[in-house]
């Protein structure tokens, strides 16, 4: 396979970086970008580097002028890995708006802007990929993570629905649903902001279970994050370029990283398939006819796999 130009989002520390150094190890061209990316990724500075400075939660017209930059630097881009993200332990009930906005600009919004600007460009050079660091945490998320999860499930959801949209432009797309990993994910954005997990909740009902939470974590983080960033970045790499592992596999829109973002995934739809066994009866109970419900989804079929 010729060597391929990439655009990574976030790539100033933990998986971002790990992606640079592994799609660079392979002879591929990358375009980094993040804030203050020139100061924390010169030492990687090579021609087949290039760093350039983005904000995903800038606006549209902002990003705009950023994408096509990023597009003359190679004169074009086959990959956009949307790795960008945010996180902080936080209850629902005290989350400052401005907390809650942030998360969902850097880990839903941004990305969907950063891709409207990016098809018109992939559809016209007739192929590309766009990438996107998920969560496993949709799918078990856990208390004070209630809009972290929500952004993520937001995202994954955006990304099979585009995916639909998109094939048939020769254009593919995949969320990776990734498990614990020992980045940085959840500490601040600047060194002089005070750290999203540092302080408990000011509502003494919730301290108790913060408490018991944070415990687990503090105990033996490493178990709670058995993922390995540089493995995960030779993976993703593997299963954009249909290699490794990956090659004898179909494309599949969303894919688990980490055997607890396997486990995870895996528990969840268990327990989801069990209550829906339950609430049959319930559901039929709401349709016109009987069974017209199951008709319309036999009908809607072919819009609904997630593997090609």
């Amino acid at each position: 396979m010729a060597p391929l130009v990439w655009l990574i989002t976030g790539t100033t520390s933990g998986i971002g970086t790990a992606l640079v150094v592994e799609c660079l190890s392979r002879g591929d061209k990358v375009i980094a970008t993040g804030r203050k990316v020139e100061e924390k990724l010169r030492d990687l500075k090579t021609d087949n580097l290039a760093l350039l400075e983005l904000d995903v939660a800038c606006s549209k017209a902002e990003l705009e002028p950023q994408l096509k930059k990023a597009w003359d630097i190679f004169g074009h881009i086959d990959v956009l890995i949307n790795n960008a993200g945010i996180s902080a332990f936080k209850t629902a009930e005290e989350a400052e708006e401005e907390l809650v906005d942030k998360m969902f600009q850097v880990n839903t919004f941004g990305p969907m802007r950063i891709t409207q600007l990016a098809l018109p460009l992939f559809r016209e050079q007739g192929h590309g990929i766009l990438a996107y660091t998920s969560s496993s945490s949709l799918w078990t998320p856990l208390p004070f993570m209630s809009h972290y999860a929500a952004s993520k499930a937001a995202l994954s959801t955006y990304v099979e629905s585009l995916h639909k949209e998109v094939s048939g432009s020769n254009i593919r797309c995949i969320a990776f649903e990734c498990g614990g990993f020992p980045t940085h994910l959840g500490q601040p954005r600047e060194p002089a902001q005070e750290g999203p997990g540092a302080v408990g909740p000011a509502l003494q009902v919730y301290g108790p279970l913060f408490a018991e939470l944070m415990g687990k974590f503090a105990a033996n983080p490493m178990v709670h994050m058995p993922g390995d960033m540089t493995k995960a970045a030779r993976t993703m790499v593997d299963i954009v370029k249909e290699e490794g592992l990956a090659s004898s596999h179909p494309w599949t829109v969303r894919v688990p990283l980490g055997s607890d973002g396997w486990g995870r995934a895996k528990q969840r739809c268990e327990e989801q398939l069990a209550v829906l066994q339950q609430c049959k009866q319930i559901s039929d109970s709401s349709d016109r006819e009987p069974g017209q419900g199951l008709q319309a989804l036999e009908e809607m079929f072919a819009y609904h796999t997630i593997c090609d």
